[in-house]
């Protein structure tokens, strides 16, 4: 069984309180079984009342509970939105010139924002005892180099995610 966020249509695992992708709270979040089929709408979706689990009718609004009023896409369309784009351009423009995570921020991806920003802290801290060295300038550059790809690639893995 998966659950698919009502806000974003992205998938919640299993556990967790909220959806990565645009925050939106899983116990708002639809049921979905392997074939596809919405199990259960734990909301109303005129009004967004709490319902039982055997409700065929809201208790607030007096809706009926059907599966045909879920108004979710479960087929996310590949299309780039502002934000990704604009996550995309934070990723590799400030990550030329070693600057790392504002890609991660604009997604609201805040851990891996805060590691990305202390690697960037530590690259800065390290780089000019690194930069003394004949060795050190050649480990130096592998690192940013790395780091830069690593950064701009998980970026793409959060549009990705995103959009499955």
């Amino acid at each position: 069984m998966k659950h698919i966020c009502s806000g974003c249509g992205s998938e919640i695992p299993e556990g967790q309180d909220f959806c990565y992708a645009c925050g939106a709270w899983a116990k708002n979040s639809y049921d979905i079984n392997d074939e596809g089929t919405v199990l259960y709408n734990k909301t109303c979706v005129r009004c967004g009342t709490v319902l039982t689990h055997d409700a065929e009718f809201c208790s607030h609004c007096g809706a009926k509970v059907t599966d045909s009023q879920i108004p979710i896409n479960l087929r996310r369309s590949n299309r780039l939105t502002k934000i990704d784009i604009i996550a995309i351009l934070l990723a590799v423009i400030p990550g030329l010139f070693n600057i790392f995570g504002l890609g991660q921020i604009i997604q609201r991806r805040w851990s891996k924002a805060f590691v990305y920003i202390c690697t960037t802290a530590l690259l800065l801290y390290i780089s000019p005892t690194l930069s003394e060295q004949s060795n050190g300038q050649f480990l130096l550059i592998v690192l940013q180099i790395g780091f830069f790809l690593v950064s701009v690639m998980d970026v793409f893995k959060g549009i990705a995610t995103r959009g499955s």
